[in-house]
């Protein structure tokens, strides 16, 4: 940061000139956003109206949207936090249910003495 910084709010910048595309898509914005305050002011909430929705009720639902945007499942669970702050995703073999499994079937086999048995054999008779 500099040595004295400015915090100044700076000026509003021009806006687009209105025949840009940039100034159409704007226009299209602010009447989405009048008709959201407009059904607000008439008390419907456009997440209840969608929470409540018979096409969330589909248990499939969530995969096909899924499929639809081209999202893994493990791309589902990732975070925009940085690595080291955010719950991880990919995780090690050993962390998945068949190592784990693996893992406790040995120890339990090893609890049990199962480990590899040995057999022991007489030593011959040596005449001394």
């Amino acid at each position: 940061m500099p040595t004295n910084p400015s915090f100044l709010i700076p000026d509003a910048p021009p806006p687009p000139a209105s025949n840009s595309e940039e100034a159409l898509t704007l226009s299209q914005t602010t009447k989405k956003f009048e008709r959201f305050l407009t059904l607000k002011k008439q008390n419907i909430h456009f997440n209840e109206r969608l929470a409540k929705h018979p096409a969330l009720e589909n248990p499939g639902f969530l995969t096909n949207l899924m499929n639809v945007a081209g999202i893994t499942l493990e791309q589902s669970y990732a975070s925009s936090l940085a690595p080291e702050s955010a719950v991880r995703t990919n995780w090690p073999e050993s962390c998945f249910v068949e190592k784990l499994v693996w893992q406790n079937e040995r120890r339990e086999k090893k609890r049990l003495g199962e480990r590899g048995k040995v057999d022991f054999v007489p030593s011959s008779s040596r005449e001394l």
